[in-house]
């Protein structure tokens, strides 16, 4: 019937904000629109939209970075992936003279249809001053003032939107000023009908190893861009989620984990429904993963497995398949992580690693810990190269005393496995440094070379707790 009809959800917003920098994600997909040369760092949904723009039906980044944010996850940086051919729309404006001359040229950050929807509306101002707004979509989202063409194209620099250019009028200031009127930027293109696995695998190269450890997706795509995000992660200390296709059976997620063997990657499945003002919808689960992750580094640390308890969903509304406990055993037997409902909530119930090692890499926390380490120590390191190699040892006893405070809070937290005798002596704090005579030879020393060795026991998970429950008769001593 006629009339107006508003429906309302709840969102939480985003939880986690303190930040533990190995609780990051990075992110690469298609978008609107938004930078394809360089990661953008995201800290809200409010932060996407404005660099990415809303989200689209043909991918499923936005919504991972959504939920990511909904769920807790406090910092990610995202790229945009095109494809060969996009371009970029843009418009020319002439001058002011008589006979008019192309004054400014202004181009779309990025390419896209979304720039279609851009206007440049140029008008005057009192004492001489020219205003020049972005108008998209119907909607004023940046205004730029100048009173020279120099003045506009230097105020341009701050825009999310467009790129000015001197088109070089050989008018008289002021009428080599753009002309005032409305003019529409043309439409571009993103060309993703032909983004190749191989796009995105040089998108995931603009998250070089700079920009620390975390973990690394691209929600949505499946299957065939596993082996860039395992071997991406493997390069730069990072964990890659990894996901199938929405509909995948229960024998396809066998079988795509059984071909693949690494510790720097986990598979996870089914995919999740999530609420929005138009209605419900499923996404791939890497964005929810992402931010359990991140609440599990945040609140204990990396060695803390972000399944169970802590990964209760906040606004993840239900599963695309409800797996029996015989189906969610035989997933996690062939290293598959599932998301089930646990006494009426939805939580992350898995943190398998592909590794076939499972001795050393059962679960991805073995390679999340070393993650940590190897980052933490490399920072800490830092101040010692050039110093000067001493006699005495003071600088390799100062590289040790350095590398155990890196280690001992790990300790203290928990996150290595200390060794006790039968006695209930400490036989070791589960970890060991070392930089003497044993590691660092003369000939290394004289080469220049400093060397050091940890080793650490990872703690274990409580991934099973097993309980026998024994009935003693009445009349019976227990």
């Amino acid at each position: 019937m006629p009339g107006v009809d508003i429906t309302t959800i709840t969102r939480t917003g985003p939880v986690a904000q303190n930040l533990a920098p190995s609780g990051q994600l990075f992110m690469a997909g298609m978008a609107e629109r938004g930078s394809t040369t360089a990661p953008v760092l995201i800290r809200g949904l409010a932060d996407f939209v404005a660099k990415f723009g809303q989200r689209v039906s043909y991918s499923h980044l936005y919504d991972n970075i959504a939920t990511f944010f909904e769920e807790g996850g406090a910092q990610a940086y995202v790229i945009r992936v095109v494809g060969p051919s996009a371009t970029k729309g843009t418009i020319s404006v002439n001058d002011r003279q008589t006979v008019g001359e192309p004054s400014l040229k202004f181009d779309a950050k990025s390419a896209g249809a979304w720039s279609g929807d851009v206007d440049v509306v140029v008008s005057d101002l009192s004492g001489g001053v020219t205003q020049v707004a972005v108008v998209y979509s119907g909607t004023t989202v940046e205004t730029f003032t100048g009173s020279t063409v120099a003045d506009i194209i230097e105020a341009f620099n701050d825009s999310e939107y467009l790129t000015v250019s001197d088109l070089a009028s050989d008018g008289v200031a002021p009428a080599n000023k753009p002309a005032v009127g409305t003019y529409n930027v043309s439409a571009g293109t993103d060309d993703r009908s032909n983004i190749t696995d191989t796009h995105y695998t040089a998108a995931l190269a603009l998250f070089n190893i700079a920009y620390g450890s975390g973990a690394v997706a691209i929600p949505g795509v499946g299957s065939t861009v596993h082996a860039a995000l395992i071997a991406h992660a493997a390069a730069n200390r990072r964990v890659a989620l990894l996901s199938e296709t929405e509909t995948a059976s229960q024998a396809t997620l066998e079988s795509t984990a059984d071909g693949l063997n690494s510790e720097f990657a986990g598979l996870f499945a089914p995919w999740v429904q999530i609420a929005s003002p138009t209605g419900t919808r499923y996404t791939s689960p890497e964005g929810y993963v992402a931010a359990v992750r991140n609440r599990a580094h945040t609140e204990v640390g990396p060695w803390r497995a972000p399944a169970g308890q802590i990964a209760v969903a906040r606004s993840v509304i239900g599963l695309k398949y409800e797996y029996t406990r015989d189906e969610s055993n035989e997933l996690d037997a062939a290293k598959v992580n599932v998301i089930r409902y646990i006494n009426n909530s939805v939580r992350l119930y898995g943190w398998r690693s592909l590794s076939d090692d499972t001795a050393n890499y059962a679960l991805l926390t073995g390679r999340d810990l070393l993650n940590f380490v190897v980052v933490a120590a490399e920072a800490k390191l830092e101040q010692f190269v050039f110093q000067t190699i001493d006699g005495k040892g003071h600088l390799l006893a100062a590289i040790g005393g350095t590398l155990t405070g890196v280690l001992e809070p790990i300790r203290a937290a928990g996150g290595v496995f200390e060794k006790y005798d039968a006695a209930g002596d400490l036989v070791d704090p589960g970890y060991i440094v070392e930089t003497g005579s044993t590691v660092n030879t003369l000939e290394n020393l004289a080469n220049n070379e400093v060397k050091a060795r940890v080793s650490l026991r990872p703690s274990p998970t409580a991934a099973m707790i097993s309980v026998t429950i024994v009935k003693v008769g009445l009349l019976s001593n227990l």
